[in-house]
């Protein structure tokens, strides 16, 4: 018999007792509210071209850091992991400090923020920050524990770079480099600095994906 005639003609205490699979109202009510939630969750993501999200994390050291301090300054985001051999190798072999050096030198001010949303090694502050003093990067670890920053930016992967022009209007976002010698940072801080468009605005990022708290 067709499974719903049977719950239809048994009702769902029979149905269950022959094997029938039954989900309640109340399921189907918690499985369409939780599609609705991913559905939001990405609505809300930043995108380029719209004001960044604001915010206020706490560095490794415990101390409060808004994106609003920098105002007037182009930000760099990037989403790190300790624990992420992608953001290692990154790190280690020196394409961060390069990035970095390679975009001061184009403007000075910009300011270089790096995010740990995910939620095992964030667990750690004082690990996030060791981790950039040991690869010779001077910047803050700011620890997203709860992964609401990472959420409203729309960060996927360890490495995932973000950059917020002067405006605080995001330039760019997606992956560090085409994994090779073309870093997309560089080229969009360049860009801002000559007042072109930033292209590509948007790529696709790669590395380990953010394992965010649940």
């Amino acid at each position: 018999m067709n499974p719903l005639k049977m719950i239809a003609t048994l009702g769902v205490a029979a149905a269950v007792v022959t094997g029938v699979a039954y989900a309640s109202p109340s399921q189907y009510a918690s499985q369409d509210n939780k599609k609705e939630s991913k559905k939001a969750e990405k609505a809300d993501a930043a995108k380029v071209g719209s004001p960044a999200p604001a915010f206020t994390l706490k560095d490794s050291a415990g101390k409060d850091v808004s994106l609003s301090d920098f105002k007037g300054k182009v930000v760099v985001m990037e989403w790190m992991n300790p624990g992420c051999p992608v953001c290692k190798g990154k790190m280690e072999d020196g394409s961060v400090a390069k990035m970095m050096s390679d975009s001061k030198a184009i403007n000075s001010d910009v300011v270089f923020l790096f995010v740990n949303s995910t939620a095992s090694t964030a667990s750690k502050p004082t690990e996030s920050g060791e981790y950039l003093t040991k690869n010779k990067i001077s910047g803050p670890a700011l620890i997203d524990g709860d992964g609401a920053v990472g959420h409203a930016y729309g960060a996927k992967t360890t490495p995932h770079c973000f950059v917020i022009d002067a405006s605080g209007v995001l330039a760019y976002a997606g992956a560090i480099d085409d994994q090779g010698d073309k870093n997309y940072v560089v080229s969009a801080v360049q860009a801002l600095k000559d007042g072109k468009p930033v292209s590509p605005a948007t790529t696709k990022a790669y590395g380990c994906g953010v394992k965010y708290a649940r």
